[in-house]
């Protein structure tokens, strides 16, 4: 067997999605692939589309190596003499720490990402190439399956936009994985301007995940915060669980608040009582101004108090609302009685799971809209339809008219130009290429559905197919069907619905109150410890090791006896994140002096320590407005502590 083949078939097993991008690249023969006369050059290969040519060549030890052709430099990409041994060199002299993350830049043949590879002391591996054709010559001639078959690779070929979203999907950030960089020189050099891109692609997707993780931190304290407070809610109404597979092959009409809404509102109308219709929360007042009633409301956002809205909507006595555990704690109170949970494994989820048995995750991408798709794939909705999911700038608008955001404008600063749903340009942010991202890959990983695009503007999504509103409702939602999805979700609802023992969930709570106050008592004896030392490091340069030692098994007593607390993990895991981080890497660092480790170590621990006790306290008094009675509800006080 050629290396070709075996290298598809390698391909194939591993890696599928990227299987189907080389079927696809070898249809629109980009390649004209040519024997040459001259004895040293076994093929001569032009690529149309970039009008590179490429010359496969014998080196001097019968090996194979390449010289590129690209305006007027001609640069060879690998040794004519032995190939094999020069990029064993390479990676010898590429002297990084194991478990880092590598983006390696060019492929030329492959050799010194195969030797990359088979080390396999590396976290993760991007391997980033501008050109397929270099990659895809590559893979013809040369046995890359040591390569292939490693399951720590990333491959972003020919495309700037999957680099970022690469970046997204795959990069870690760890103060304890670092980054590292292994350049093919001659790719480099020949292709200078377009690595120069890359550096700039890689640095603001890195820079975008930095901000991410800012902000999820950020979020991470109003999750648990809201999950406290949504208690009672969540312990007396059923489990999105319960409403999965009931919607089996019955077509859903997924609506969102994009602009594109504007100009096929009305047909969703025609779908009533011939789909399941659920929208995201900010997409509701408008559905209902032009008289269409979803039958279920999705609902997910930790911060906002935009469920004000609900308060505008009559009579929602029918409609069910499916939140996150740590949807923003007023959505419950200002909904009716109908109300189902699930979960993204959030911060306090796992707390509730404890207490209330597992929720089946629920997937998103960064928006309610991604979710809202999930819930219709489990709930065994078959075909999807997508409605106003623009993810894209159309006229300056950001959101459909009758929604509570559609008075945003949007500045032309800092966007990018996409493929659209018709084929031509359409401008869209940096945010939102991560959920166009999401979708993409969602579509392509759950093949056993039908997606129907059917927003009439926006980004291109793929792995669906395009229709107007109008035509997927006459080609899916059948006239003859009455499928009253309404009364299918309540007597569902009414069939697994009980409130919750109250003296079991009285005691559970009772519990973790009992172990968040003995986790601030441990915690403050170990502030008590730190202090001491600090006033002895204040007349001192060195500690006798015994010192040292003791003070070490003192504190590290304390912190066993804080993680057997179980409980408390739940209120904190997540949020301090970033001062955990940073003790881990002070301790994990070689100091000659071991009382210059001890002085920088206790800064970051009583750092950790004091916003510790601080969580632990919001916690505390979460706790304390909690009633066992639904109508005291205490939002004041509750609004204080979210502030």
């Amino acid at each position: 067997m050629d290396n070709y083949n075996k290298n598809m078939r390698a391909i194939k097993s591993k890696k599928p999605n990227l299987y189907q991008c080389i079927k696809k690249y070898e249809e629109h023969n980009f390649l004209e692939i040519n024997d040459e006369e001259d004895k040293e050059i076994i093929k001569k290969i032009i690529d149309q589309e970039n009008d590179l040519t490429i010359y496969l060549e014998k080196a001097k030890n019968d090996g194979l190596t390449m010289r590129v052709k690209y305006k007027n430099n001609d640069i060879y990409f690998h040794s004519t003499y032995n190939p094999i041994r020069e990029s064993e060199r390479q990676i010898k002299e590429f002297k990084t720490q194991n478990k880092q993350q590598v983006f390696a830049l060019g492929f030329g043949l492959g050799y010194h990402l195969n030797k990359l590879a088979a080390e396999n002391k590396y976290d993760k591996i991007f391997i980033i190439e501008p050109y397929f054709s270099i990659f895809y010559i590559a893979l013809k001639y040369i046995d890359l399956r040591k390569l292939l078959k490693s399951d720590n690779i990333i491959f972003v070929l020919d495309n700037k936009q999957e680099l970022f979203d690469a970046i997204i999907a795959y990069y870690e950030l760890n103060l304890e994985k670092d980054l590292d960089f292994l350049e093919h020189s001659p790719s480099v050099k020949l292709f200078s301007e377009e690595y120069k891109d890359i550096y700039q692609e890689i640095k603001e997707g890195i820079n975008y995940k930095k901000t991410e993780l800012a902000t999820n931190i950020k979020s991470a304290k109003h999750w648990r915060n809201n999950i406290i407070a949504n208690l009672l809610f969540i312990f007396n109404n059923p489990k999105a669980d319960a409403f999965f597979e009931k919607f089996k092959d019955i077509p859903a009409i997924c609506v969102s608040a994009g602009p594109s809404l504007d100009k096929n509102i009305n047909d969703i109308k025609n779908a009533e009582g011939k789909a399941l219709i659920i929208c995201v929360d900010s997409a509701l007042e408008a559905l209902i101004k032009n008289d269409i009633k979803p039958d279920i409301v999705v609902a997910m956002d930790g911060h906002l108090d935009k469920f004000s809205d609900f308060k505008k909507v009559k009579d929602l006595n029918d409609i069910i609302l499916f939140l996150e555990l740590g949807t923003y704690y007023k959505a419950p109170r200002r909904w009716n009685d109908k109300l189902s949970f699930f979960t993204m494994k959030r911060n306090f989820s796992g707390w509730v799971e404890k207490i209330n048995g597992e929720y089946t995750p629920i997937k998103t991408g960064g928006t309610v809209a991604h979710s809202m798709v999930d819930l219709a794939y489990k709930m065994g909705a078959n075909p999807i339809i997508l409605a106003g999911q623009d993810l894209a700038y159309a006229n300056g608008k950001t959101h459909a008219a009758g929604t509570y955001k559609e008075d945003e404008k949007v500045s032309n600063e800092n966007l990018i130009a996409v493929d659209s749903y018709t084929g031509e340009k359409v401008l869209t942010s940096k945010t939102f290429m991560t959920m166009i991202s999401f979708f993409n890959n969602y579509f392509a990983k759950h093949p056993d559905r039908k997606y129907i695009d059917a927003t009439e503007g926006g980004a291109k999504i793929k792995n669906t197919e395009i229709k107007t509103m109008k035509k997927a409702i006459k080609e899916y939602c059948e006239e003859d069907i009455n499928i009253n999805a309404k009364i299918l979700l309540k007597n569902t609802y009414e069939t697994v619905k009980h409130d919750y023992p109250k003296n079991k969930l009285e005691n559970s709570i009772k519990n973790l109150f009992q172990e968040l106050n003995q986790a601030i008592v441990l915690s403050a004896k170990q502030l008590s410890l730190i202090s001491d030392m600090e006033k002895k490091l204040k007349y001192t340069n060195e500690l006798a090791r015994g010192e040292i030692i003791k003070f070490q098994n003192k504190l590290k007593s304390l912190e066993n006896q804080l993680k057997s607390l179980e409980n408390v993990k739940y209120c904190i895991e997540r949020i301090l994140i970033v001062e955990s981080m940073k003790y881990k890497e002070i301790k994990n660092k070689y100091y000659m002096n071991q009382t210059k480790k001890i002085k920088e170590e206790i800064k970051y621990y009583r750092s950790y320590r004091v916003q510790y006790i601080e969580e632990l306290k919001k916690c505390i008094n979460l706790i304390k407005n909690l009633h066992l009675k639904k109508d005291n509800q205490e939002e004041e006080n509750n609004d204080n502590l979210f502030k």
